[in-house]
């Protein structure tokens, strides 16, 4: 105790933004976490420019008391996509990204903690037991903080406080993950060598790096590091501002021309497909796992002024439906694009596949020609490929069920749903293919690794 107290000495109560630097050897540096990165074979690049264009979704992105407003977007995007971020912040500007990862933090008085243990009784520094099983609680078994704030959320954090609210919380937004640590001073040379401290960012680190299929590259930021151009999805690489405008241009001009009427059938079909799929979501999401603890007053109060957490089904209602005319198909429009994609490249030998993986939309047509319109005139042949090619264009710039509520300009009619159901199923039909398409539709089942059986598509 007497080491811990020595060591604790030495540092100020709250630490200066502009002494997070990646090179300084001083209390408030970072270099021992640059060390600790390599040390476990991260390839860190320090920058004070966060260039979303340079970004790709296998990376790390490790943030330290950000000084200016984050921009909410383009993170979540990047971790929708598959990106691991590290935040760090307690005061900085990243309140609206913790909120876009259903995170609220508090930042509570002096001696207003929702806590009970502190080092020799000082309420700067908390105390944290590692309790549970998590692969960031390898080998940690206490942790200290310094002047934290306090993090809420409903579901339960990594470490937590002793009266409610949480330290640290490991979040999943998407195909990616998140941990959020309520305290940046943790990160710095003169608190790594506190108790477990240590331990807990070389297993972030590792957690975070886990799944990089060859060297783990990790961008570190902080304080008043500038943010350049906006994350891009994969599936948007390769198409100009320009091309994206003209297709979408081009999709509207052809839905105007659809007749104004949708028959009933249509319509019922997709309502009861999206409402099948919040129902399910709901339910998992709504029904009890554990009893709750007694919580602080502080904490029970804050907590009291969250919203509940919101499935995909809920955030769709809430942000398309409500103060609006009319409702948005876009997570139907998702789901059509997910099942069609996978049943389409499944025949032409080519799922499983990620975007990058698969050849340019015109190869698709052209091998989708030679092997399903051989036996049609040449006028027809052309017909039906560039029936598919446009179709696959419509879907290139379609949302993903995992970025649908990102795409703040992705909005779609029933008549857009309608029409390119038709325009699905027409093509499906032209391969053999409209009973394994209905069946998964109706169904909702996505098997990844699953082929046909049978012999080979007609």
């Amino acid at each position: 105790m007497a080491a811990l107290l020595l060591a604790l000495s030495a540092i100020t109560s709250t630490a200066v933004a502009q002494d997070y630097e990646p090179g300084s050897t001083a209390w408030h540096g970072l270099s021992r976490f640059v060390a600790l990165a390599e040390s476990r074979g991260a390839h860190l690049q320090s920058t004070d420019t966060l260039a979303w264009e340079e970004v790709q979704a296998e990376d790390v992105i490790v943030v330290v008391y950000p000084e200016e407003a984050l921009n909410p977007e383009s993170f979540a995007s990047f971790v929708i996509d598959g990106g691991r971020l590290l935040l760090a912040d307690d005061f900085g500007g990243s309140a609206a990204l913790m909120e876009r990862l259903s995170l609220r933090r508090m930042m509570p008085g002096v001696g207003m903690l929702p806590h009970q243990r502190f080092v020799d009784g000082q309420s700067d520094w908390p105390r944290h037991s590692a309790r549970g099983r998590h692969p960031l609680l390898e080998g940690v078994r206490e942790v200290v903080s310094n002047v934290p704030a306090v993090l809420l959320n409903e579901g339960g954090p990594v470490l937590s406080f002793d009266e409610g609210g949480g330290l640290v919380y490991d979040m999943t937004l998407g195909e990616g993950r998140a941990i959020v640590l309520s305290d940046a001073s943790m990160m710095i040379n003169g608190m790594l060598t506190i108790a477990d401290n240590e331990r807990l960012l070389s297993n972030a680190l590792d957690y975070l790096c886990e799944s990089a299929s060859d060297a783990c590259r990790v961008w570190l930021v902080h304080g008043a590091f500038a943010q350049h151009g906006r994350y891009k999805a994969p599936s948007s690489e390769g198409l100009s501002d320009e091309d994206l405008v003209s297709r979408v241009d081009a999709f509207n001009e052809r839905v105007r021309e659809v007749l104004d009427e949708l028959a009933k059938t249509e319509l019922l079909y997709f309502l009861g497909l999206l409402l099948a799929l919040g129902s399910a979501a709901y339910l998992a999401t709504v029904l009890p796992w554990q009893r709750s603890r007694r919580l602080s007053e502080f904490v029970q109060r804050e907590r009291s002024e969250l919203a509940p957490p919101q499935t995909e089904f809920d955030w769709n209602l809430a942000r398309f439906s409500r103060g609006t005319r009319g409702m948005n198909y876009a997570l139907p429009v998702a789901i059509l694009k997910e099942v069609f994609e996978e049943i389409f490249l499944d025949a032409l030998g080519l799922w499983p596949s990620t975007s990058k993986q698969r050849p340019p939309i015109d190869e698709l047509a052209r091998r989708f020609e030679q092997r399903f319109c051989a036996r049609q005139a040449p006028a027809e042949r052309e017909r039906r490929r560039q029936s598919v090619q446009e179709l696959l264009s419509h879907l290139a710039i379609a949302p993903t069920r995992h970025r649908v509520f990102l795409e703040n300009d992705a909005n779609y009619s029933a008549r857009d749903l309608a029409r390119l159901h038709r325009h699905a199923h027409e093509i499906l039909g032209w391969m053999g293919k409209e009973a394994d398409y209905e069946r998964r539709t109706r169904q909702h089942r996505r098997p990844r690794h699953e082929r046909p059986t049978g012999g080979e598509p007609r």
